[in-house]
């Protein structure tokens, strides 16, 4: 037997649509038809593609089904608030970096990470600040090799020393620009 909507797959999803005769469905379709219906209360809520009957209760569903709703929402989750910045822009840098100020301060360090631009504009705001701190002497730059785990298994290429660290708050084992983040994180 052959799911009656892609006629390739075996119908292993029985619909509850309260119908005398088993209406199935192959897995696949069933996720396809099951993300187009609206949720509700009692969960997405299938339409019999027979009958036209919309379930009273989900079937027994797989565990694909759950994986691909999961993902699905997990997806559609809202973001952390970013902002929004200019290609190409020179000139619109500083706009940005009064926006990136206004944000909490492991963003801000995140957004001057992936934006090297925008660390000039932080170093005068800091030298100007208010509650501005005596200046801390720098501590000297200390390089080493790559300890993101990929030279190992011989993924990374890297084959210098570094003087980066974790883009992990808080970690300091050194990482390679192409690794970005420690095995650990």
């Amino acid at each position: 037997m052959e799911c009656p909507i892609c006629y390739t797959n075996a119908p292993t999803y029985v619909i509850n649509c309260g119908s005398t005769v088993v209406h199935k469905v192959c897995d696949t379709c069933e996720v396809t038809m099951r993300m187009k219906e609206p949720a509700t209360n009692k969960g997405r809520l299938l339409k019999c593609p027979m009958c036209r009957v919309t379930e009273k209760e989900p079937g027994e569903r797989s565990t694909f089904s759950y994986k691909y709703e999961l993902d699905h929402l997990y997806r559609a989750a809202p973001r952390p608030r970013s902002v929004a910045v200019p290609r190409g822009h020179t000139q619109d840098w500083a706009v940005v970096a009064e926006r990136v100020r206004q944000l909490p301060t492991n963003m801000q360090h995140r957004h001057i990470w992936i934006y090297p631009q925008l660390a000039p504009y932080f170093e005068n705001y800091i030298q100007v600040a208010p509650q501005n701190r005596a200046m801390r002497p720098e501590p000297p730059q200390i390089q080493a090799f790559c300890q993101g785990g990929r030279r190992e298994t011989g993924e990374c290429q890297t084959r210098s020393k570094t003087k980066r660290k974790c883009t992990f708050i808080g970690c300091d084992k050194f990482v390679c620009r192409s690794c970005r983040q420690c095995l650990t994180h």
